[in-house]
């Protein structure tokens, strides 16, 4: 007798990170396209907002005697603090969506970004999770923020595929930076399906 077993299929999970203070504004327009790209890929998303769940700043702890940990950051920030770096921790796929203020990200993202150090510097905690990048700006600022963006990012174990960062290329969102941001959600998925398991960081 032959038994057939059911493939357990398990849903890649995706969050959108939204770092515009501003309600319907162009970055939120672009996360919404890339989370409708991830969803066609059989993706479970999700939205979240900074401007409702504000970080406050770093306390750099890292700085005294290397106590800077996910443990530590929860416990000298707040509910906030809590709820959104257990909401990344538990999410497959990342995009990163922001303005660009001063040619570097809005500070509610940027908060977000210094608290993520208590998941790297110690634990790894985020490695093999795949990432994306969204500005809403055009390409001077953006290329800048883009850049320091990736850089952290990457150093905290995401993974980036081709086509993974899109930009306002004009005043206007027009029909390239539709079509980057939604492949950007779909790229996204594809990549987390392929490298599922693999762990980057070796000690």
């Amino acid at each position: 007798m032959i038994l057939f077993t059911k493939k357990v299929v398990q849903v890649v999970k995706v969050l959108g990170i939204n770092g515009s203070p501003r309600v319907n504004s162009s970055t939120e327009h672009l996360l919404e396209l890339a989370l409708k790209g991830a969803e066609k890929e059989g993706a479970e998303i999700k939205e979240l907002r900074l401007s409702e769940h504000p970080l406050p700043p770093c306390d750099g702890c890292v700085s005294y005697y290397g106590t800077c940990n996910l443990e530590e950051c929860i416990k000298h920030g707040d509910e906030n603090t809590a709820y959104v770096l257990k909401t990344l921790i538990n999410s497959d796929v990342l995009i990163f969506a922001t303005p660009v203020y001063w040619f570097g990200p809005s500070g509610l993202l940027k908060n977000l970004i210094d608290r993520m150090t208590s998941l790297e510097h110690k634990q790894k905690i985020l490695d093999g999770r795949v990432g994306g990048i969204i500005c809403s700006y055009e390409e001077e600022g953006a290329s800048m923020t883009i850049s320091q963006l990736f850089l952290a990012l990457s150093d905290m174990g995401l993974l980036f595929p081709p086509y993974a960062y899109t930009y306002n290329r004009g005043r206007e969102v027009d029909e390239l930076t539709i079509k980057y941001a939604f492949q950007l959600g779909t790229n996204t998925v594809e990549l987390f399906k392929k490298i599922k398991g693999t762990k980057w960081w070796r000690d």
